[in-house]
């Protein structure tokens, strides 16, 4: 691939906005688009969005599809090159019929999340099997599961982690401010007040004990790879990868906030709320969060 490609892609991810991960993401999926579309496998040169035609969408699609990608993984891959279209003034175009996920074949996916929340005793095996060779991606874990964390906010939760100690003891919500996504802070509460203080009060030893950082590592992506990797190594992989671990805690929250409100619709709207999605979001919350849950919920 060219370098005026390559400069043209990183200035549509730029233009495009978001947060940092999703411009990784965005990156890697234009990146790709170009580099496929170039190949010998489909021999279409395809310089520019500027120039970008439906037929040359459709033929990438059409490929995805032959490699047998997921529905739901080209929406992703579809939206990365709507959003860079915009960025160069091709809103219109982007949005127009023939590009849409019907026209191109590819609509009817379900959203229903494919994550599974652990029961208990798959939650204690993880945490145990790691914390005796990587106490830090142990506490990462502990972090996601009892609030609800992302695994990127669990990875860099060191610098939060005294200030929630102090006001999960005060009997406070807690922010979250660092990892979240396109830089959204948000405020959550805690189920267990005790456990909670222990989860953290462990992280903040195993953090002290290597100069400062739950995963060592030379950055930031790095040690989202580490975490992964152990993660995997103890079965937390696939419908079990680490973003099971907020279903856990969802489903847990979600009893709460029906104790709480006595209604569905606002058990959702707080769920969504606290896991960063927004009030407005509860049916998506029920369908990613809850939808697998180990045992049934009474859902809208």
């Amino acid at each position: 691939m060219s370098k005026a490609t390559v400069k043209k892609v990183r200035e549509a991810t730029r233009k495009a906005g978001g947060a940092t991960l999703t411009k990784d993401n965005r990156s890697a999926a234009l990146n790709k688009f170009f580099e496929v579309m170039q190949s010998q496998q489909i021999n279409m040169q395809v310089k520019s969005f500027a120039t970008l035609k439906t037929k040359q969408v459709q033929r990438y699609v059409d490929y995805l599809k032959e490699k047998g990608l997921m529905t739901r993984s080209i929406h992703n891959i579809l939206s990365h090159i709507r959003r860079a279209l915009e960025a160069v003034g091709r809103g219109h175009f982007a949005d127009s019929a023939p590009m849409s996920n019907k026209a191109l074949g590819v609509s009817g996916a379900s959203r229903d999340g494919t994550h599974r929340a652990l029961t208990a005793m798959q939650y204690k095996a993880a945490v145990t099997a790691t914390r005796a060779t990587k106490p830090g991606a142990a506490s990462c874990m502990e972090l996601q599961c009892e609030l609800g964390l992302r695994a990127r906010e669990a990875i860099q939760s060191i610098a939060s982690l005294n200030v929630w100690l102090k006001a999960i003891k005060a009997g406070l919500p807690c922010q979250i401010l660092h990892g979240t996504k396109n830089g959204r802070p948000r405020w959550i509460a805690v189920l267990d007040k005790a456990r909670a203080i222990d989860v953290i009060e462990r992280a903040i030893q195993v953090a002290n004990a290597q100069h400062g950082f739950l995963i060592v590592a030379k950055n930031l992506k790095a040690a989202a790879r580490a975490y992964g990797r152990a993660c995997e190594a103890v079965g937390l992989k696939g419908e079990y990868a680490s973003h099971c671990l907020r279903c856990t805690n969802a489903v847990d929250l979600y009893d709460m906030y029906m104790e709480m409100h006595g209604d569905r619709r606002e058990a959702l709207a707080a769920l969504s709320a606290h896991l960063g999605h927004g009030d407005g979001r509860g049916t998506y919350a029920a369908q990613v969060y809850l939808k697998n849950a180990p045992r049934e919920l009474p859902l809208p």
